[in-house]
């Protein structure tokens, strides 16, 4: 290893480093020195803070760490300053609207910076067996997270998305000990090199594809996300919806890239299929907003997944997606958390006359509902737009139609809120105090899905040299 991968690899490791010893720090310093009480959220963003100005970017090289088991590359640098800057995001809303008593201030940091750090570890896994450890290490942490307020819709959330987490789990390790008993490498690129697999590989590329989909929440994997998303804390609701769901995303990918044909694409194609029609269609039922964003972000992993079958270009446009749909999703549960004043978060009538009393954020949410139903000039638009034409142009048109015509279906609820907001009057005088992070996190996702769409190059050649590495 030449100097440059080498200093560019101990640079790239020092960040998760950072985030362990700040995750820590928030558990442990408030007992020992009083006068650290309730800064927990301020360490946290400044550790936070810190690892996103030293990222540099990473040299044209894969580097393997831990023997193989984690692969620093442009991808994982790239998927790594998304997932940090969704985190730093989550903090913001977090010191703005606590999500639990003061005195869970350190252990709520704590599962987040561990959820981020599976979540990082899940981008790089090289192999198998680390991306399943990644896995838990994500998961776990969530499962805690999603109940930490102690109440019942809490309760309740954390108790179904652990249930029904484990069983995603056990399917994964049951597909991968099948696995280990026909191959010996296990590594992503020992395993697109193994050729056809037989029926008892196959029977474990199906489990473990089954456990992610868990994760990705693809239908019919997805009936923990409505729940968990309602009765979570809205900050976490967020970072489930934006941050969580590359993970699952990118070891789908991996696993859809060792087969050029046969029955698991035919799985994967009516999962994207299923998931698009069936996400929607439950969606117009909603009245929660926090559902039914919920039910938004399940359609959205159907489209991921029909950017799939577009190959490498469908996968620039993947991560491309990422992002886009991250600042949507983060901005629309920001305004959420700024109008909640229940545990289950605001209806969708709640929102009504908003655009009378709250302007700006009424314009924000309305920002955030187009993008996410793809309307031009946003970035929701041109993310939809870079997948479904890649798939088309690999010969897919049939799912893309389904697609397409669903996406045309998300309208229909996405403008329910919008024309709450602008064309029903407010039933009472009601004044929405938003905290200034609040506020400024609304304002940055807002000012993310304009600009990224107008000018989308930027960041979709930057997710063209990440897409290389996969």
């Amino acid at each position: 290893m030449n100097s440059e991968p080498f200093a560019y690899a101990a640079n790239a490791l020092s960040g998760p480093l950072l985030l362990l010893l700040a995750a820590f720090a928030c558990l442990l310093a408030p007992l020992f020195f009083r006068a650290l009480r309730g800064t927990q959220g301020a360490i946290a963003l400044s550790a936070v803070l810190i690892v996103l100005a030293f990222l540099r970017r990473a040299p044209l090289v894969e580097i393997s760490c831990f023997n193989g088991a984690l692969l620093l590359t442009p991808a994982s640098a790239y998927l790594w300053a998304f997932a940090f800057a969704v985190l730093a995001a989550v903090i913001l809303l977090s010191l703005a609207r606590p999500p639990a008593e003061e005195d869970s201030g350190g252990e709520y940091y704590f599962l987040l910076f561990m959820a981020t750090l599976g979540l990082a570890a899940l981008i790089a896994a090289g192999d198998l067996f680390t991306a399943f450890i990644a896995l838990e290490l994500l998961s776990l942490p969530l499962y805690a997270l999603a109940g930490i307020r102690r109440s019942k819709p809490g309760l309740e959330a954390a108790y179904k998305y652990f249930m029904l987490g484990a069983f995603g789990s056990a399917l994964t390790v049951l597909g991968i000990a099948l696995l280990n008993a026909v191959y010996p490498d296990l590594a992503f690129a020992a395993l697109m090199q193994a050729g056809a697999p037989d029926t008892l590989a196959l029977a474990g590329f199906v489990l473990v594809i089954a456990g992610f989909a868990f994760k990705t929440a693809l239908v019919p994997f997805h009936m923990w996300v409505p729940d968990a998303y309602e009765g979570a804390p809205t900050q976490i609701s967020a970072f489930m919806g934006a941050a969580v769901k590359a993970g699952g995303v990118i070891v789908l990918w991996r696993l859809f890239r060792i087969f050029e044909f046969g029955p698991v694409r035919e799985i994967f194609w009516w999962l994207a299929a299923v998931t698009a029609v069936a996400a929607n269609l439950m969606a117009l039922a909603q009245t929660g907003l926090k559902r039914l964003l919920a039910y938004s972000s399940i359609a959205h992993a159907g489209y991921l997944t029909v950017a799939f079958f577009g190959g490498q270009r469908g996968f620039e446009a993947v991560l491309y997606y990422l992002p886009v749909y991250a600042m949507a999703t983060i901005g629309a549960f920001a305004v959420v958390l700024a109008l909640e004043k229940g545990e289950k978060g605001p209806a969708i009538e709640d929102l009504a006359g908003l655009a009378r009393t709250r302007p700006w954020l009424a314009a924000a949410m309305a920002a955030f509902m187009f993008s996410l139903a793809g309307v031009p000039p946003l970035a929701g638009f041109f993310a939809k737009f870079f997948a479904f034409s890649a798939a088309v142009n690999s010969g897919y048109t049939g799912l893309v139609v389904v697609a397409v015509l669903m996406s045309a279906v998300s309208m229909y609820y996405y403008l329910k809120v919008t024309v709450a907001m602008y064309m029903k009057p407010p039933a009472a005088a009601q004044a929405y105090p938003a905290p200034g992070a609040v506020e400024a996190v609304v304002f940055l996702m807002a000012a993310g899905v304009m600009l990224t769409g107008v000018f989308a190059r930027p960041l979709l050649a930057l997710a063209a040299e990440a897409s290389r590495w996969f």
